[in-house]
C-alpha cells in the first residue's frame, strides 16, 4: 500500500473527530425509476435515497461514532465511494466558504501525496443540495498499471449538504472518465438525497 493510501485509510477516523470539534451504467443520467434504490436513514427516520448503478454493490454501516455510511464498489474493482452522514444544524456546509474549510481540515493531508500538490475546489452541482469536490492523483502511482485490488490512481473527495445534514464523500477510482467513476459522481449528482414527500 502506497504512503498516499495509507494517509486515506488513517484519516477515515480522523476527519469526524475534526469535524466534531470545529462545529456500468454510469455515463447517461442516472433513471428516475431505478430497481436499485437503497435507503440510508437519519435520525429521526428521514429516509436518504441512493440510486446504486449496475455493477456496483451496496453496503451499509456505522462509524464508530454511530454516524450512518454507506459503501457502493464496482463490482469489477475499478471503483469505491464511501459516503459518510454528519449532522450539520449551523448549516455550514451549505455555504461555499464553510465547504472549502470543512474539506481543507479533513482532507489537507493528501496534497503532500498527490500531483496537484494543492486543493482545486470544483462545484458538484447536484439535483438537490449543494457540493464541492476536488480530486488528488497519487504522484506514487502516476504511469503503473495492473495495481493491486484496493489501490487506486485517484481519490476524489468532498462535501455534499442539504438542510441539516452534510454527506462526506471520498470515491477511489483508477480513472477519472472512466464509466464507474461517472457512475459514482451521477451517483452524488442525481442522488443521496431526502426526495420531497408528496402532498396527500
Amino acid at each position: 500500500m502506497s504512503t498516499f493510501h495509507t494517509e486515506v485509510a488513517r484519516s477515515m477516523g480522523r476527519w469526524a473527530l475534526f469535524i466534531a470539534l470545529s462545529f456500468p451504467r454510469a455515463v447517461g443520467a442516472l433513471p428516475e425509476t431505478s430497481p436499485d434504490v437503497q435507503t440510508v436513514l437519519l435520525e429521526a427516520g428521514r429516509p436518504v435515497a441512493i440510486v446504486v448503478p449496475a455493477g456496483f454493490k451496496f453496503e451499509q454501516a456505522r462509524d464508530a461514532d454511530g454516524a450512518p455510511r454507506a459503501v457502493l464498489n464496482a463490482v469489477d474493482g475499478t471503483a469505491s465511494l464511501d459516503l459518510s452522514f454528519l449532522p450539520d444544524p449551523d448549516g455550514r456546509a451549505l455555504r461555499l466558504r464553510g465547504r472549502n474549510e470543512l474539506m481543507a481540515g479533513i482532507f489537507h493531508e493528501f496534497v503532500a501525496g498527490s500531483v496537484e500538490k494543492a486543493m482545486e475546489f470544483e462545484e458538484l452541482t447536484p439535483k438537490r443540495g449543494s457540493g464541492t469536490f476536488c480530486v488528488f492523483t497519487d504522484a506514487s502511482l502516476v504511469g503503473k498499471a495492473g495495481l493491486p485490488r484496493g489501490e487506486y490512481h485517484h481519490l476524489t473527495v468532498g462535501v455534499k449538504a442539504w438542510e441539516g445534514v452534510m454527506v462526506v464523500f471520498r470515491l477511489f477510482s483508477q480513472n477519472v472518465k472512466s464509466e464507474a467513476h461517472m457512475a459514482s459522481m451521477r451517483v452524488l449528482r442525481e442522488s443521496v438525497e431526502e426526495r420531497p414527500v408528496p402532498l396527500r
